[in-house]
């Protein structure tokens, strides 16, 4: 056994538990709004407000009243916006990737067209004219991409921890479970 190389390893290992917390606690982000993304700022808040068209916040929920009399969230309250960023950027091709910035572009761009400001900041009026436009499209890429959003939107709200545990009374693991019990034969 060479000690002098297993001192040597040693040290370096605690040196590196040594600075672990410091490392992990820098890579986490501090603030849950910051999302890193290949979406520029434009692209995110156009998103963001399809987002919020699609599934828009403070409706109430079944019987006229949601869970602890409060207004139910929106899709872009429980961060469904962020959620499309990452599953765009993370699980989708290069093609659809393109294809998502581009039609973000141009929603946005028909916004200007038609109603003279930013799709992000037009009232929801004007958003669902736009995006009513692209959900009958006969462009292929725009009916796709509309489709894409869409179903994702609704998927991404359904899923969310948020809408799950509050509002459709979700358990992850129901009752006890009982590993060893006895069975009569």
């Amino acid at each position: 056994m060479n000690r002098r190389k297993a001192v040597v390893n040693l040290f370096a290992a605690s040196g590196g538990l040594i600075t672990l917390p410091f490392w992990m606690t820098a890579c986490r982000m501090g603030d849950k709004d910051t999302h890193l993304s290949s979406f520029s700022m434009g692209e995110q808040q156009t998103l963001a407000g399809i987002v919020d068209t699609v599934i828009p916040g403070g409706g109430v929920g079944a019987g006229g009243r949601s869970s602890g009399g409060k207004p139910q969230p929106g899709a872009l309250g429980v961060g469904v916006d962020k959620y499309l960023q990452k599953l765009i950027d993370d699980c989708y091709e290069q093609a659809v990737r393109d294809n998502v910035k581009k039609q973000l572009r141009a929603v946005d761009d028909a916004m200007k067209a038609a109603y003279g400001g930013s799709f992000a900041t037009a009232a929801t009026p004007a958003r669902q004219a736009i995006l009513q436009k692209f959900e009958v499209s006969t462009d292929k890429d725009e009916k796709d991409f509309f489709k894409l959003i869409k179903s994702e939107t609704v998927r991404g709200f359904n899923t969310s921890q948020q809408v799950m545990e509050d509002y459709l009374n979700y358990k992850i693991a129901p009752g006890h479970y009982y590993g060893c019990i006895p069975v009569k034969t």
